[in-house]
């Protein structure tokens, strides 16, 4: 799926140059990601988003083959995760593959905080698969599901502005799809946060991945936060305008 990825799209589409048919599912972009995409040979489709699940099923629908593997722009594959998928496929003993992603942050790879090993249903047999949730999606496969020990390398979060950019677009994304109460809202606004800190950045052993540990979990405890107050927002009366 893209949306304005001249950035990423070249270097996600060169590393995935040996799948049988590469589509690139575009919703409206208007820098070079269309050209640079059909440059490659990738069959590229336009399509009007709507939510992410949709947009994943709508692409899976363009298939032909037997299996897919959905892949974001910035994220990569490795030589070592297609020798495993090769692998796994001809033995056939799984209809859907959870395939780890080691995500770059801030020029890194973390390790703790949950950060790594985090497991998305991504290699699916196309005919048993859908995928459901508006914002961070997932898919359900009709059949048993694997696990695959290769990750998927993700690189979508460079820098502090990059994160705080996609922060602001998928809170305002998830606060309109709540319906809370505007009390549980400022409830959650002000008593989530912290624990949602300590449990990133202490239990799940965030500090062990130094200044970019402390970072994420700050900020992702900031998203929560965000989300409950942009939802709020959106749930209150207008204010009145004071006549001048």
């Amino acid at each position: 799926m893209t949306l304005n990825e001249e950035q990423n799209i070249a270097a996600c589409l060169d590393s995935v140059s040996k799948a049988d048919e590469v589509v690139v599912v575009d919703s409206g972009s208007t820098d070079s990601t269309l050209e640079i995409a059909s440059a490659t040979g990738a069959r590229v489709v336009g399509h009007q988003f709507v939510d992410f699940a949709d947009q994943r099923n709508y692409a899976t629908s363009l298939l032909t083959s037997e299996w897919v593997l959905h892949i974001d722009a910035d994220e990569r594959m490795t030589p070592e995760l297609w020798d495993e998928i090769r692998t796994v496929l001809a033995s056939g003993s799984s209809d859907g593959y959870l395939v780890p992603c080691l995500n770059i942050i801030f020029g890194k790879p973390l390790k703790h905080g949950g950060w790594y090993p985090q497991y998305h249903l991504r290699l699916q047999r196309r005919a048993k698969a859908l995928w459901y949730g508006a914002v961070h999606e997932a898919a359900t496969v009709d059949g048993p599901v694997g696990k695959l020990i290769q990750p998927i390398v993700h690189f979508g979060h460079p820098d502090v502005h990059t994160f705080l950019a996609k922060l602001d677009y998928y809170t305002t994304f998830e606060a309109t799809r709540r319906n809370d109460s505007i009390f549980l809202l400022g409830a959650l606004a002000l008593l989530t946060p912290f624990p949602y800190f300590v449990y990133k950045y202490v239990l799940q052993l965030g500090f062990l991945d130094g200044w970019r540990g402390l970072s994420a979990a700050l900020l992702l405890s900031f998203y929560r936060c965000v989300t409950y107050l942009k939802a709020l927002e959106q749930r209150s009366p207008p204010a009145r305008k004071t006549p001048e």
